[in-house]
């Protein structure tokens, strides 16, 4: 592994001598770089011969994206893999203030912004957890006290206009993306290509995710036992879990016990006394602060298969409902499932190929912020008592 580490590393030092850019620019595009060239390695040893070979269960990939070289990265590791129905979603970037109020003017449009959901506020937004990103505690207690003597802010036009710490653009502009994107499918303006299937799955990826080894044979596999009320199928999720919301399928004889399915039913992803025992029971087995999750249950819209019909419904559902992360708000407006063993994971920023098997498994707890976020082809780890 140690002599493989050092030729990557003399890869992107070759790619950087000969990227047309600064410095800083440079080492991220050489990052990028390499993260694309060792993961075809990886892949290579661990994939068929002929991926090509397997059937495809949705129609297209559609990468929502911001950065035109993070979705040329996307869609080449899918290319590699046998999938070359991909096309780039733009996204809202919202570090920019028109398409920050593009953004707004969208969820508006919907009535999605002209009130919050309770568990909405500057605070804490600012506690946000993703994979590789913990709370800002910091952060969170300077708005929480800035803003304790104010009324709390009633739209998401107040949230933005009282942040400080920059922790609501991105939120707004995440929800704004998936919303365009759903009524864009709804509308038939996405597809690309006529299929056969009436209401066929579509796979939606964010641009800063991978596709775990052997996800074409786990998926061509696994979603047929999917349960047929299925709207929406995550492939990734982050937070907390249940072991009571596995599918479960019955046999003919009763007296059998029931087959478990690969799959958990996402729903009431914010019951609150059920995350007040995930966060003791993490807290009770060493989790420090910042690595657990301060998210539902099922967070995350990294990767996930949907419908059109699925779209329209959830378009229909969203419009007049206060303003919330747009996870929550698609699992509460749709039946939505999980795969219990991920078949995605978020592709890491930097990758350190001086240390030994740092990336020998592309779901190693090495690659993560957060201790409890599920790993490529396990079982989540466990997070309650009962």
């Amino acid at each position: 592994m140690q002599r493989w580490s050092f030729f990557w590393l003399l890869v992107a030092k070759l790619a950087v001598a000969e990227l047309d850019c600064d410095g800083v620019t440079c080492e991220v595009e050489s990052i990028h770089l390499l993260q694309h060239a060792h993961t075809r390695e990886v892949r290579k040893s661990k994939a068929p011969e002929r991926p090509e070979a397997l059937a495809s269960p949705f129609a297209e990939v559609f990468v929502l994206s911001i950065n035109e070289e993070k979705y040329k990265l996307s869609k080449a590791e899918l290319k590699d893999q046998g999938i070359v129905a991909v096309s780039r979603v733009k996204g809202f970037n919202a570090s920019r203030d028109s398409e920050l109020s593009e953004a707004l003017a969208l969820l508006t449009e919907y009535g999605n912004a002209n009130s919050l959901h309770h568990t909405v506020s500057n605070w804490m937004l600012c506690l946000h957890t993703s994979p590789g990103n913990p709370p800002n505690f910091g952060a969170a207690n300077s708005e929480f006290w800035r803003n304790f003597f104010r009324s709390s802010p009633r739209n998401v036009s107040e949230l933005l206009d009282r942040d400080q710490h920059n922790c609501v653009p991105k939120v707004v502009a995440i929800a704004a993306a998936h919303l365009r994107l759903w009524k864009e499918l709804a509308e038939g303006k996405l597809q690309t290509k006529e299929v056969e299937e009436k209401d066929p799955w579509y796979l939606v990826m964010e641009e800063d995710v991978d596709l775990c080894p052997y996800w074409r044979q786990r998926m061509e596999k696994e979603l047929p036992q999917a349960p047929a009320d299925a709207e929406i199928i995550k492939l990734y999720f982050f937070g907390h879990w249940r072991k009571e919301d596995e599918v479960k399928v019955s046999v003919r004889n009763d007296s059998e016990p029931a087959t478990v399915t690969p799959f958990l039913d996402a729903r009431d992803p914010l019951r609150g006394f059920d995350l007040f025992k995930a966060a003791s029971y993490e807290f009770l087995h060493g989790a420090s602060w910042s690595s657990v999750p301060v998210a539902g249950f099922y967070a995350g819209t990294q990767a996930y298969l949907i419908r059109p019909s699925s779209a329209r419904k959830l378009l229909k559902q969203i419009r007049g409902k206060p303003f919330q992360d747009i996870d929550m708000t698609m699992m509460l407006s749709a039946n939505n499932y999980v795969w219990r063993r991920v078949l995605a994971q978020g592709r890491p920023e930097n990758v350190d190929l001086l240390q030994d098997g740092a990336t020998e498994s592309h779901g190693s707890a090495a690659r993560t912020a957060t201790a409890t976020a599920p790993q490529c082809n396990m079982e989540p780890p466990s997070d309650q008592f009962w």
